[in-house]
């Protein structure tokens, strides 16, 4: 990694909630050369969150002083970048460095069977143990003929982990309460003096009870995951690939309990990943997108499908409560097609600044780590 790498401490003196609960905090960053968690890093008071630089794809990491959660395995695979090996050391260089946990994720959940959200899937679940594997069930799509793109590696890890009992699959139908479902698979972990709340807001839909059109229901990334994991009030929320239809299911739903810290943004800032009805409800303070570099000019890439959109960028960035020192980026305007951007508010996005990690402190405040 490069020797020089930015911090970035975000001072939010209580959660940032949406204003018909509480006034915005005040925020302040400031910025000091220091790096990613190193090899004597102790584990983190109560939270740290790794968005791992995967390319074109998906895969956090969300570190607690007793236990380890992943939230899907990217990622790209191009002539320039191969997701699994970038995982893999960096997976290695976390259980390296926290001895403590065995090479164990207490949970790893698989939002949706895209391949970029479970590439990595077979050599995690080979070389790591997995306590409890939680996915949406549909590795075959709504019609369970066709695998999906990622379909073989989900089919194939809930064959494994259900031979053990560690298989929880999740229908829509199930999350029927207002704020989620959580059972002793989807909410394992609990530390001394921190026990996470984790919960699930969405999973797949096993009719089209939502009356969508055949080809939004058919859509995998709306059958997505929804994941929230809050540590002492304040939440970090991820919502997969869901697009604009079921983002409008979702916030008629759950809209009174998506409130959030921390928002990893939809669909790898497409588009269609985010609306603006959704980061006002969220009202974060921070926000990471999880998508590839835009200079690697091939298929299957950011810089192929425009990721991310500036649309995105400036519907996420407009309702952010913390801030950031300003950095010039690349944003889409379209398939192939891109412009300069200056990012001023708590933004930060794996293509531009590799990974990324956000730590908790005891008192509830946010600090930003970024690989480049």
């Amino acid at each position: 990694m490069t020797s020089r790498l930015s911090l970035l401490l975000i001072l939010c003196l209580t959660a940032c909630p949406s204003p018909s609960r509480r006034a915005r905090p005040e925020s302040k960053a400031t910025r000091a050369n220091m790096g990613l968690p190193g090899p004597n890093a102790a584990p983190p008071e109560r939270l740290r969150m790794h968005v791992i630089d995967v390319g074109q794809g998906s895969a956090t990491l969300f570190e607690f002083p007793c236990a380890a959660v992943l939230v899907d395995t990217g990622g790209e695979s191009s002539s320039q970048f191969e997701s699994n090996r970038a995982l893999k050391a960096y997976l290695e260089g976390f259980f390296a460095r926290r001895t403590d946990l065995n090479r164990t994720f207490a949970a790893v959940f698989i939002t949706h069977p895209h391949i970029d959200h479970t590439r990595g899937l077979p050599f995690v679940m080979k070389d790591f143990t997995v306590s409890h594997l939680i996915t949406n069930g549909r590795p075959r799509g709504v019609d369970g003929a066709v695998l999906e793109s990622g379909g073989e590696q989900q089919e194939n890890a809930e064959k494994e982990a259900a031979k053990r009992g560690a298989l929880r699959t999740i229908s829509r139908t199930e999350v029927e309460s207002s704020v989620g479902l959580t059972d002793a698979h989807i909410d394992p972990v609990a530390c001394e003096g921190v026990d996470p709340v984790m919960s699930v807001l969405w999973g797949g839909l096993e009719h089209n009870s939502e009356g969508w059109e055949p080809r939004v229901y058919a859509n995998a990334n709306n059958h997505s995951l929804v994941v929230k994991i809050d540590v002492g009030g304040h939440p970090v929320l991820v919502t997969g690939d869901l697009e604009v239809e079921a983002i409008h299911s979702l916030l008629a739903m759950h809209g009174t309990v998506l409130n959030s810290d921390v928002f990893l943004v939809g669909h790898h800032g497409s588009h269609n990943g985010t609306t603006m009805g959704l980061v006002k409800t969220i009202s974060p303070c921070m926000a990471v997108v999880s998508m590839g570099a835009e200079n690697r000019h091939e298929d299957w890439t950011a810089w192929a499908y425009g990721h991310p959109r500036k649309a995105a960028v400036q519907t996420v960035t407009s309702d952010l409560g913390c801030s950031r020192p300003a950095r010039d980026v690349q944003v889409g305007l379209g398939q192939r097609r891109f412009e300069g951007f200056t990012v001023k508010t708590a933004l930060y996005g794996t293509g531009w600044e590799g990974t990324v990690v956000l730590e908790q402190s005891e008192r509830g405040t946010w600090k930003a780590v970024t690989e480049r």
